[in-house]
């Protein structure tokens, strides 16, 4: 759960197929070639993305699939 106090809300995020979690920022530089996001947006940015690295990796063999499926929810604090 990410506690935003700022704008008063608890941000939920459940997950299946995935057992690793990546956050990053663009920062400065990777912020303003994005369209999207002012030229100091990434100040106020914070990507939470579900994912399989490192140690979590999945191998897909042929005929195969893995199904990763992330539901992110948010409530007032």
């Amino acid at each position: 759960m990410i506690h935003d106090p700022g704008l008063q809300r608890r941000i939920h995020i459940a997950k299946t197929g995935s057992h690793s979690t990546v956050v990053w920022n663009p920062w400065a530089e990777k912020a303003l070639k994005l369209g999207d996001m002012g030229d100091d947006g990434f100040r106020s940015m914070l990507c939470v993305e579900s994912a399989n690295a490192l140690d979590d990796i999945v191998s897909v063999a042929a005929g195969k699939e893995h199904r990763l499926t992330t539901i992110i929810s948010v409530e007032r604090a």
